[in-house]
């Protein structure tokens, strides 16, 4: 039995394990593979256990070595620590080692590498290995890969042949990494297979071997060989693209040896490792003064080492230490110096109800997800507005457009308006009253708006009005409103436009009969992103668009007198979720957002082309094309057997209107359309 088990995937667990060995400490420590153990000395005091483990496999292997740790004992999780010195990218490992040591309740610590924060002038940072593979493309050279042989699939996956025919990858001298390289049919005069660390004249030798133009590296660290990659890079006078570190917040090597090895009992009370001891409460502080917050909201507060909160919110809250702060990236530094055993950030209203405490919580989380984080409600302005007002608000929608300038979401909200007999709005200020009453007396709607400003405070105001009067309110303070509809209409449960309703012009428009069928063989879905092309009135892009607020509409017309008449028809309608993209598809896709569903109306001969444009993009994209020619027809046709879509549908349309000629009713036939759908 061990009392400390490291995982170790890099110098530091090695140099760890040797440290605690010469100490006479036993240990046990965790490399995932066999190249991993041979790196190792194993030794009386130090046992090596290979593989790689799940937070489950963990769990259940720790409990084997401690004995059952926690399990059994309250006392005995005090003698057991698990240390993580994974690699710093090893972001999945960290995150089941921190699962399996919460569950087991035995002491946590991470030993992370200082960071080289020193870098050439003309580097280049990404988030990721798949930003930095997509931008190679554009370069020009030889290019040295040492990220490792891991990713080296997402960054073929990300590449053009070209550009990964002019990588050179520095992987570990093991089958493993060279089995990856095969996988990936990396020539073999093109793998360095080498155990480092590097020294910058053993880089400088790499790179002028290969002609390197371009070197690829993660920010590892001191015992990465990171800064002699840097040194030999502006030697050479060569780019270097460096891959971003994951928040990797832990102790020093030195530290955690002298946590370690000190005669100090190593779990201090005074000593947070990993976020299991600090507790931080998200409060809801109400409507407005402090009488009106729960009675927990005042206990929590009152209990708390330090607030953070907005001025208007603390300035009448006592506590120790106050910071006006309401930002997560503002207060998670604090926490980190200052190290609190209970925090409090407060949010006006309630929490649950359109409140920055959503943000804060996953912030807080990502910074530690072992943080013990605690939503508390409060009492919301619309709860408080109907019990003044007596009015109920079971039977209401409820609404926010608190921060929130731009068109769609008063459009969004003038849309619950039409439909519902009465809507509570959060508002930021009477310019929000103003415009909000403005689109009201548009609509040409019945009814009237009730404000109310400051709950609860000595200045607290009802005001009632028509939509014409609520035009040149003006009041200071959080506003709260009820807009009352006398007359709302009933939502249609198919939301059809009419030819009639489009200005149509010359150009050609999709047949509202065809126009159905194909949108409801879209099976568009809320908050989808919709692509029509060969845009015509834009007929297709309106009707999608009015299905749902929520839908992301483009509409791509190549004609510059197309486009103008869609505009003009996307500004009859009000709508703000429709965006015009005047081109040719083929020329303007490159640079949009994946779509979930695309209407192609028109291709102007390059259907093939677009459709390759659009697959680049990702899987499950959903199509439908309408196709009047047989030349259209039979490329759909081949499209469909290229790629086989299990969900194909194809069905023809023939429409003949009935024309009334003298006293005859006579019919007009309209050129047959075939309507093909499949996701691929």
């Amino acid at each position: 039995m061990s009392n400390i088990v490291i995982f170790s995937g890099t110098t530091e667990g090695r140099t760890l394990s040797e440290r605690l060995s010469k100490a006479k400490i036993r240990h046990t420590v965790c490399v995932a593979t066999e190249y991993g153990k041979e790196m190792m000395d194993e030794n009386e005091y130090a046992k090596v256990h290979v593989g790689r483990m799940d937070a489950e496999k963990m769990e259940s292997f720790l409990s084997e070595v401690f004995d059952g740790g926690r399990k059994d004992s309250e006392e005995k999780s005090l003698k057991y620590l698990i240390i993580d010195a994974t690699h710093p990218y090893a972001v999945e490992v960290t995150k089941n080692i921190r699962k399996a040591a919460k569950s087991l309740g035995v002491k946590y610590l991470r030993v992370s590498r200082s960071i080289e924060a020193r870098l050439p002038k003309d580097a280049a940072k990404y988030h990721d290995i798949e930003k930095c593979a997509a931008s190679m493309d554009s370069t020009e050279g030889n290019i040295l890969l040492t990220t490792g042989s891991k990713e080296l699939h997402i960054y073929c996956e990300n590449v053009s042949e070209d550009t990964k025919n002019r990588t050179y990858v520095r992987v570990l001298p093991s089958v493993q990494s060279l089995k990856l390289c095969e996988d990936e049919n990396i020539a073999p005069d093109h793998i360095v297979a080498m155990q480092g660390p590097f020294s910058k004249e053993l880089n400088e030798a790499v790179i002028r071997q290969y002609d390197i133009k371009h070197l690829i590296t993660k920010e590892s660290g001191a015992s990465g060989g990171f800064a002699e990659k840097v040194e030999a890079a502006e030697t050479l006078g060569i780019k270097l693209h460096m891959i971003e570190r994951p928040d990797d917040k832990g102790i020093s090597l030195d530290d955690a040896c002298k946590l370690i090895l000190s005669e100090e009992p190593f779990c201090s009370d005074n000593y947070d490792e990993g976020g299991f001891l600090m507790r931080i409460s998200l409060v809801g502080l109400g409507m407005g003064r402090a009488e009106f917050m729960t009675k927990e909201a005042i206990d929590i507060i009152a209990n708390s080492d330090v607030v953070f909160g907005a001025k208007r919110l603390i300035k009448d809250i006592e506590a120790p230490v106050k910071y006006e702060m309401y930002r997560a990236e503002d207060i998670i530094p604090v926490l980190e110096r200052k190290k609190p055993e209970k925090a409090a950030i407060i949010f006006s209203g309630d929490t649950g109800f359109y409140s920055g405490a959503k943000k804060m919580f996953k912030a807080l989380k990502n910074w530690k997800d072992d943080a013990d984080v605690k939503v508390i409600p409060g009492i919301s302005s619309i709860s408080y507005f109907a019990a003044k007002l007596g009015e109920s608000y079971d039977d209401a929608c409820l609404f926010s457009i608190h921060g929130r300038k731009n068109a769609e979401e008063l459009e969004a909200l003038l849309e619950e308006i039409k439909y519902n007999k009465k809507v509570f709005i959060l508002l930021s200020d009477s310019k929000d009253v103003q415009r909000l009453s403005k689109r009201l007396e548009e609509s040409g709607l019945e009814g009237k708006i009730v404000v109310g400003a400051d709950f609860s405070y000595d200045s607290e105001k009802i005001c009632e009005m028509t939509f014409k009067e609520g035009e040149e309110y003006c009041a200071d303070g959080v506003l709260t409103a009820l807009v009352v509809n006398y007359n709302p209409l009933k939502r249609p449960l198919i939301n059809v436009a009419r030819d009639t309703d489009f200005i149509r012009g010359e150009i050609p428009m999709t047949k509202e009969v065809i126009r159905h069928e194909s949108i409801i063989r879209l099976n568009l879905k809320e908050r989808d992103v919709f692509y029509d092309i060969g845009g015509g009135t834009g007929s297709v892009a309106i009707e999608a668009a009015q299905l749902s607020p929520s839908l992301k509409v483009y509409t791509i017309e190549r004609k510059p007198q197309a486009a103008e008449l869609i505009r003009k028809n996307v500004l009859n309608k009000r709508l703000s979720n429709v965006t015009v993209i005047e081109g040719a598809a083929e020329e303007v896709l490159a640079g949009m957002e994946k779509p979930d569903c695309v209407f192609i109306g028109g291709s102007g001969g390059k259907l093939k082309y677009i459709i390759e444009l659009l697959k680049a993009k990702g899987s499950g994209i959903r199509y439908v094309i309408n196709a009047v020619s047989l030349e259209t027809m039979c490329e759909v046709r081949e499209i469909i057997n290229e790629y086989e879509p299990a969900d194909e549908e194809t069905i023809m349309i023939s429409i003949s209107d009935v024309k009334k000629l003298a006293s005859y009713h006579m019919l007009q036939g309209q050129n047959p359309i075939w309507i093909f759908s499949f996701t691929i």
